[in-house]
């Protein structure tokens, strides 16, 4: 239950104190940091300007390998391509037997350390904030060559087997595939340059709204294609630099060295314009100098994180919880449990503990005899010469509450198993080997650490593994130095949830200023997949904008203040497809309006593959064929309130009278004009359906939910930014609103999907929709009971992906519920990705941004709930007792709210303007 008090009372009962000033944000707590490198893109580590990104890793050669991504690096497919990929090699070598790599948040940068005292080398790497080019930095006492070189992989024209565009993956390369192969054309190299080199992508064709307008009878409307003749690349440059040829650029023997990598499209453009206005990009920008220009990106860097913070700690150690997954299986030595993977060498010692040793400890262990037993330690559990194949009675009831450590000597010219607890191919425990062979694997629930090729043959080896519950670190070992060392995804529940949402934030800054929407299935920051052509270009449910998965990421913005992020979203959506919106409704239905599918392309088509392949003028169904989204439309009506929560956030009247009023207007005249009403002069949304989910549907709750919501918060603005005939309109609509659908579940009232709802295909749950996003159902509500109901009985759950059942939680108060849930997404990352927010990949694609999106929202919510239909902000509601949060978030009318809660109090409080705070209400949760 929760009781309301007002934010004055509080004050007073509490002492709370009130303080000008606010704290600097502290990004640093969450700098992910490795002592060892990475052996391919799987150990990543994400950068970006918002609008250019790379995944950067550095291999155990000592050489830094990127790819370049850019939002508008759009190939004639429509898939978005990576730009391209370099490598910086040095000679001689940077050593990796020391090393320290950290992704520095503050600065938006990775800083490399390799080496030790005196013989130190520094490696720095980022993309300036503010213009569009990419930095490698180097310095140090050691005069070294250093190289850069352009690796592309497309480098011949090739036939993409498939496109996965749609619910209904289409085989391009089989007779039925209506476009036949696809191909993919190749990248050129620039091979008249003198100081520098470089290589761009030209769009030579293109699927764009010529190909889709024929299918989909859109003939009508004009449009320029946004793909035919798209060009971009980069051109890599440095001072005194010698070019070796079209792929290499060489600086000679110097301590420091320092690449300038530029990145640019243009549309439409040839080649030579293209090289053009590059040539005056990289005039442009030099024509600050490189100390001005890194001092802003620091600047920018600082002000983002300035804006707002989450920072949350746990004050009962009890709250942490292990990294090793409970389990009812035996530990086997040599073996899995399926009998498999069998150790093809000779074991020495083996010895388990349940307690988490140090840096000096393994390397004091690494001295020990390799046929000497231990004795005598804190928290060992086995220590013995075992045979492989061997069982470890009585090892189901090891539960490793502070942390584990495994240390073997082997001897394994073949490799296998050394020590396993978990179902092969699973994440329900962990394991201990040496695949693939020769290297060092270690798997701990869903956490990979791999080193390859670290164990000499026929040679007596130490190898250890340490997973330390109280930090969250995971450490692999050979002869007792770090092999390889995973970012904390364990230890204190609130730092990992912080740290979570800290890195999400980080990779939305990294690619959410450019010009189009984050992609939801992994944004710019995809990796090569095994098996499948195109590199680092192929994603899962292919090129197009989803809308319930795109708006994901972005329902956390205004909160966190980065409003800037949204401009993406609302130029495509609004300023780029309402226009066509319009006229494909009044084309295909003959009524104003207009809707939104919820699958198009970047410039609004649907994707052809679910549209349908008959002709248009042989149809009289003109929508798309495929069930999947076919009456699916509550994706404009979620645009306006988001567009809502923007302009209540930030008060701009422009984006209100050019984006918001007209996109509301389109969206409700559709609904009002497309569905007939009944006897009493109600809506009757038939056919209709409620998400994927039910596809049989009268009144759906999500789209129902949708207007009652737009029409209350219109009707909420003041008469001079609206007029007396868009009042009329909304009144008149409203009064043809049906109610919200319930239904009876064992007794109680709840929400319901729709009025009637039949046919399930999919594991949504669309009646909570009224909880959110559209908030009419809430915690401080007197309806409150029956999205409580909803939520208890709902047929579907789950917290990974774009599952919402962590912020549903939030927003009905369910503290201890909305908690559970979001550890657990926390702690859920890509298992093969080395970097801990790299999610997935889930129902979407690695890194998952859904799965990021839905883990900020619900925190934010769990902090802060401003009411969008009052001027009301609801503290703490959803907040559990024994955590303590330190945070600045934004609200609406131009407010910030700065809280530190701890000890169960209030400490500090800020929020400004100071009139605001009378708008504050603290939300006591009384048991």
């Amino acid at each position: 239950m929760n009781t309301l008090r007002a934010l004055s009372a509080f004050f007073l009962a509490a002492g709370l104190l009130f303080t000008p000033t606010a704290r600097a944000a502290m990004p640093d707590r969450y700098d992910v940091t490795w002592e060892s490198p990475s052996a391919d893109a799987n150990g990543s580590m994400p950068l970006g300007n918002g609008d250019i990104a790379l995944n950067a890793w550095i291999e155990p050669s000592g050489e830094l390998v990127f790819y370049i991504s850019k939002t508008d690096a759009w190939g004639d497919n429509a898939r978005l391509l990576k730009v391209g990929r370099v490598r910086v090699a040095f000679d001689p070598p940077l050593p990796t037997e020391t090393f320290r790599q950290t992704l520095r948040l503050r600065q938006g940068t990775l800083e490399a350390v390799f080496g030790q005292e005196r013989e130190t080398t520094t490696l720095r790497l980022w993309v300036d904030a503010n213009h569009p080019v990419i930095y490698v930095k180097t310095g140090g006492n050691m005069p070294r060559t250093a190289t850069a070189s352009i690796e592309l992989w497309r480098n011949e024209p090739f036939e993409l087997p498939s496109i996965e565009v749609s619910d209904v993956q289409i085989d391009r390369s089989q007779p039925g595939g209506k476009h036949g192969p696809t191909i993919v054309e190749p990248d050129t190299l620039i091979d008249h340059l003198t100081d520098r080199i470089g290589w761009y992508h030209h769009n030579v064709k293109s699927i764009g709204p010529a190909d889709h307008a024929r299918t989909q009878g859109m003939t009508g409307y004009d449009r320029p294609d946004p793909l035919l003749h798209r060009t971009f690349g980069a051109v890599i440059t440095a001072d005194s630099a010698q070019r070796l040829d079209n792929r290499r650029l060489q600086l000679g023997p110097s301590a420091g060295h320092c690449f300038s990598i530029f990145v640019l499209t243009r549309h439409p453009s040839t080649p030579q314009q293209w090289l053009a206005a590059m040539e005056q990009t990289i005039s442009d920008v030099q024509r600050r100098t490189f100390d001005v220009r890194r001092s802003a990106h620091e600047r920018w860097w600082a002000a983002f994180w300035n804006r707002s913070w989450i920072d949350v700690t746990s004050r009962d150690d009890s709250t942490i919880a292990s990294l090793i997954p409970e389990s009812n299986f035996d530990v086997k030595i040599g073996i899995d449990r399926s009998g498999g993977s069998r150790f093809a060498g000779q074991f020495g010692r083996v010895s388990i503990l349940d307690t988490a040793l140090d840096d000096v400890e393994i390397a004091k262990l690494s001295q020990t005899p390799h046929d000497q037993t231990l004795s005598d330690r804190r928290g060992l559990l086995v220590s013995a010469m075992p045979q492989v194949g061997h069982t470890l009675g009585g090892s189901t009831d090891w539960t490793f509450a502070e942390g584990m450590t495994i240390e073997a000597w082997i001897n394994a010219p073949n490799g296998g198993r050394i020590v396993d607890r978990i179902t092969p191919g699973g994440a329900d425990g962990f394991l201990f080997d040496t695949h693939p062979k020769n290297s060092l694997r270690l798997i701990v629930g869903r956490q990979t650490l791999v080193t390859q090729n670290v164990l000499p043959a026929d040679r007596w080896v130490h190898v250890a593994a340490v997973v330390n519950n109280k930090t969250g670190e995971i450490k692999t070992y050979v002869n007792g130095k770090v092999a390889a060392g995973g970012g904390a995804i364990g230890g204190d529940e609130g730092l990992v949830i912080s740290r979570a949402y800290a890195l999400q934030r980080f990779i939305d800054a990294c690619a959410g200023r450019g010009r189009y929407p984050i992609k939801f299935n992994g944004s710019i920051f995809t990796v090569p997949y095994p098996g499948k052509p195109g590199d680092g270009d192929y994603r899962r449910w292919g090129p197009g904008y989803w809308w319930q998965n795109t708006r994901l990421p972005y329902l956390s913005m205004c909160a966190a203040g980065d409003f800037e992020m949204m401009e993406p979203l609302m130029r495509m959506y609004v300023d780029d497809i309402l226009p066509l919106a319009r006229y494909r409704t009044r084309h295909y239905f003959g009524h104003g309006g207009a809707y939104y599918p919820e699958c198009i392309h970047f410039w609004g088509d649907v994707f052809n593959e679910t549209y349908g392949w008959t002709p248009f003028e042989e149809r009289e169904d003109k929508l798309q064929v495929s069930g999947w989204h076919k009456w699916e439309w509550v994706s404009g009506p979620e645009l306006v309130f988001m567009m809502f929560d923007y302009y209540d956030y930030t008060r701009d009247r422009s984006m209100l009278q050019k984006r918001l009023l007209p996109t509301a207007d389109a969206v409700l005249r559709f609904f009002d004009e497309h569905y007939a009403t009944d006897a009493d002069g109600k809506l009757v949304m038939h056919p209709a359906q409620a998400l994927e989910t039910w596809w049989d549907c009268t009144n759906p709750m999500p789209e129902l939910a949708g207007l009652h919501a737009l029409i209350a918060r219109l009707q909420a603005l003041p008469n001079d930014l609206t007029t007396p005939e868009q009042r009329q309109f909304w009144k008149t609509l409203e009064d043809k609103l049906p109610p919200l659908p319930t239904c009876e579940v064992d007794g109680e009232t709840a929400l319901a999907p729709a009025e009637q709802f039949a046919n399930k295909r999919n594991i949504e749950n669309p009646e909570l929709y009224a909880v959110f996003p559209f908030r009419l159902v809430s915690f401080e509500k007197d309806n409150v009971a029956m999205g409580t109901a909803a939520l208890k009985h709902r047929g579907d759950r789950g917290n990974s992906g774009w599952r919402q059942d962590d912020i549903f939680m939030a927003y009905l108060g369910l503290a201890d519920e909305a908690r559970k849930n979001l550890v657990g997404r926390a702690r859920n990352h890509h298992r093969d990705s080395r970097f801990p927010a790299f999610w997935g990949p889930n129902y979407d694609w690695i890194p998952d941004q859904d799965h990021g999106g839905v883990l900020m929202k619900a925190l934010q919510a769990m902090l802060l709930q401003p009411d969008p239909y009052s001027e009301m902000i609801y503290l703490l509601p959803a907040w559990p007792k024994d955590w303590d949060a330190s945070f600045r978030l934004h609200a609406p009318n131009q407010t910030t709210v700065e809280c530190e809660f701890r000890d169960g109090r209030i400490a500090k409080l800020i929020v400004t303007p100071a009139e605001r705070r009378k708008d504050v209400v603290v939300v006591e949760r009384v048991p």
